[in-house]
């Protein structure tokens, strides 16, 4: 139970205080997604070239709907809050209802991290917990948790058919994990065209592991990545036809127009691929830095990203290389960890090409890996018995406390909407309960299984 209150807690926490902190629509992106959202009540997909419908009183009111392009199940969802509040004519209460809608998916989010984090380092107590405290409390969570955009959903989604892959390649609860697989998959295709290769991908391991020593038969590993390809194609697959009529590609984008109208220009692959300021800039998952109150010393994001991004992670990626080469079975716990590496070198390889063909480079882009990787984040984290985890659990709450605050004192171009300083510093309050009862429940768990071996040890050896 006071497991439960934790991961819900965290999970409202700081995406509520994001919600309360900035001014709704303060971005144009949030207006064109509400936008498609109000479109799809009314019976339609939006079309670029035709611009919004939703008028927009404060913020940003973008020229083209430039989100026309997502697939439209993100917006399937936000179309019940969004429409009826549009055509009752409160626009800006519609933008936060379907804020408050990504604030559920949030925990939604959290809880399939435990649940993939228990399942990849199984045998690690408290992973499942500490895995959703390194996600709950990265900047993007909380960010896109508080905003209407689709990487919130588009995580979950590909989180679910990693969480499937991983219980079908142990071999428990096969049917239902055959059923998660493939509408996991169908809601990749459903969501964003960048997860079409990562479901693929998903299938692809699933094919391997079927083929290797273990609980999963060749048949149904086969079964299961045919029937996702198959849910995907029957699923999505006229959207991207769609796409292909309207704009000439799949993905439905518009590089002529963004060459036209933006500041940004196409540069060489291998130019963005070597670039340090690319890199330094999409990593920033843990610290945004520039915090008004916060001493220049500590103000660089890439200290922080090197603290408590790239240390832990390497050197949980290696504890975990340690514990598979230990372990009897090692062929697909380590096809398991090398998928969600290509993934996340997948997603890395996207943003890339993307931002070398004059595509922006938001750190967001990157957040779709953090799932994936927080339980060998939270790995090294939980050694002392959790007291790392501590230490990094504190420093993220306290750079959290400063986003908010230099959230709050920005300085924006149009008019816009209220924020809410009072119950922003409550949900943060939230998110500070939240954190300290997970830490508890994980130095706990830790100390009592640290207690149990001890005596199973000393119990174990023989009398003289």
């Amino acid at each position: 139970m006071l497991e439960h209150a934790a991961i819900v807690l965290l999970g409202i926490g700081g995406p509520l205080a994001y919600l309360l902190a900035s001014p709704i629509y303060s971005s144009g992106d949030e207006a064109a997604h509400v936008d498609y959202a109000l479109q799809v009540w009314h019976g339609e997909l939006p079309v670029f070239e035709e611009g919004l419908e939703l008028q927009n009183p404060t913020g940003v009111h973008p020229p083209v709907q430039w989100t026309a392009h997502h697939p439209p199940l993100v917006y399937l969802l936000l179309a019940p809050v969004v429409g009826p509040l549009v055509d009752a004519g409160n626009v800006d209460g519609a933008g936060m209802a379907a804020r408050a809608v990504m604030v559920l998916l949030s925990v939604a989010l959290l809880y399939t991290v435990r649940a993939l984090g228990t399942r990849l380092l199984p045998g690690v107590r408290g992973a499942g917990l500490a895995s959703v405290v390194v996600v709950g409390l990265s900047v993007w969570f909380v960010r896109l948790g508080g905003s209407v955009y689709t990487d919130t959903p588009a995580a979950l989604v590909s989180t679910l058919a990693l969480l499937a892959l991983v219980r079908l390649a142990q071999g428990e609860q096969r049917r239902r994990d055959v059923a998660l697989f493939v509408a996991a998959c169908a809601a990749c295709g459903l969501t964003r065209f960048s997860l079409l290769p990562i479901a693929a991908l998903f299938a692809l391991a699933l094919v391997v592991v079927g083929h290797l020593r273990g609980p999963l038969r060749p048949r149904v590993a086969w079964a299961t990545a045919v029937g996702a390809g198959v849910a995907v194609l029957a699923t999505s697959g006229w959207f991207y036809l769609r796409n292909r009529a309207l704009t000439g590609n799949l993905s439905g984008s518009h590089p002529e127009w963004a060459a036209e109208h933006t500041r940004r220009v196409a540069r060489p692959v291998t130019e963005v691929a070597v670039d340090p300021a690319f890199w330094s800039r999409m990593s920033e998952q843990m610290s945004l830095g520039s915090y008004p109150r916060l001493p220049r010393a500590l103000e660089p994001a890439l200290p922080w990203t090197l603290l408590l991004l790239v240390l832990p992670l390497v050197v949980g990626l290696v504890l975990a290389v340690v514990r598979i080469a230990r372990g009897r079975d090692r062929a697909v716990p380590l096809v398991l960890l090398a998928t969600v590496l290509a993934a996340c070198g997948g997603i890395a390889c996207m943003q890339v090409a993307h931002h070398a063909g004059g595509g922006s480079a938001f750190a967001r882009y990157f957040f779709a890996m953090i799932p994936f990787l927080a339980p060998f984040l939270a790995l090294p984290l939980l050694w002392l018995r959790g007291v790392p985890l501590v230490l990094w659990g504190v420093a993220r709450a306290t750079l959290l406390g400063l986003e908010l605050e230099s959230t709050m004192l920005r300085q924006l171009r149009q008019p816009q909407a209220d924020i809410y300083p009072v119950p922003t510093w409550l949900a943060f309050g939230l998110t500070v309960v939240a954190l300290l009862l997970a830490l508890v429940l994980v130095m706990t768990s830790r100390t009592a299984h640290d207690r149990a071996t001890t005596q199973w040890r000393v119990s174990s050896r023989p009398e003289h």
